[in-house]
């Protein structure tokens, strides 16, 4: 009895050892394919409603994204092109 009881509490703490190891893999591999967030707030320049958020500059010309404000947060835009006839 004492016999299958050690048995028993080997496999719980190989289980739980497993557990832990798995848990740590998924937590790197979600780390990796994260972009790093911006160390500084995104300069808008806007109009009441519409704006242009700067995300970078490359020589000497402000490059970013045309963005619209919708209950007070500042939300992407995305323009779609007529279809071809």
């Amino acid at each position: 009895m004492a016999g299958q009881l050690t048995r028993y509490w080997k496999l719980a703490i190989v289980w739980a050892a497993s557990l832990v190891a798995v848990g740590a893999m998924s937590l790197s591999a979600q780390d990796r394919g994260r972009p790093l967030p911006p160390t500084e707030v995104p300069t808008i320049v806007s109009g009441s409603d519409v704006g242009f958020r700067i995300e970078r500059t490359q020589a000497g010309i402000q490059i970013g994204k045309v963005v619209v404000r919708i209950n007070g947060r500042w939300v992407d835009t995305e323009t779609q092109t007529a279809a071809a006839r």
